[in-house]
């Protein structure tokens, strides 16, 4: 999730700073596999960018839902997912809310609910009381996803 709100959002990081943001300390890894960890998150990232530059339905990569199957589980993956991608967004607030903020806010507030990180919000319990409410509003966070990348990007190029 980290790595595509990173992609999707405004602000360009080098992979030094994505490096340090996602280790901010010193890890267990020795130098090789801390090199091999981060072809892979180089090598993540690139995929994650082909996907938006498609332009189709973004393939969050876990089910759209947050209601577990098993008691055991300790949350959905969906809500570890768009947690991530919440860090990314909350990094450089201002730059994603800066130029339309009413219209990203209609397109994170799928990602803002599944995330889990507003619960105690009214609007979010509420949401949290009707399962099929719930599922559709997980339903609308690759749709919002890509919106979001062609608000950024767009103009890019």
């Amino acid at each position: 999730g980290f790595l595509s709100g990173i992609q999707v959002g405004p602000v360009d990081f080098d992979w030094a700073q994505i490096y340090h943001i996602i280790f901010p300390e010193k890890t267990a890894f020795n130098d090789q596999e801390l090199e091999k960890v981060q072809r892979l998150l180089r090598k993540l990232s690139y995929e994650i960018q082909a996907w938006l530059d498609y332009g189709e339905d973004f393939p969050v990569p876990c089910d759209l839902t947050l209601q577990v199957e098993d008691d055991e589980d300790e949350g959905a993956a969906l809500e570890a997912w768009t947690s991530g991608f919440m860090a990314a967004v909350l990094l450089n607030e201002e730059a994603w809310y800066g130029k339309n903020e009413e219209q990203m806010a209609q397109w994170i507030f799928p990602i803002m609910y599944a995330s889990g990180l507003f619960a105690e919000e009214t609007d979010m319990a509420e949401i949290d009381e009707d399962a099929a409410l719930s599922d559709q509003m997980c339903v609308n966070i690759p749709p919002a996803i890509i919106e979001m990348f062609l608000h950024f990007h767009a103009a890019k190029g």
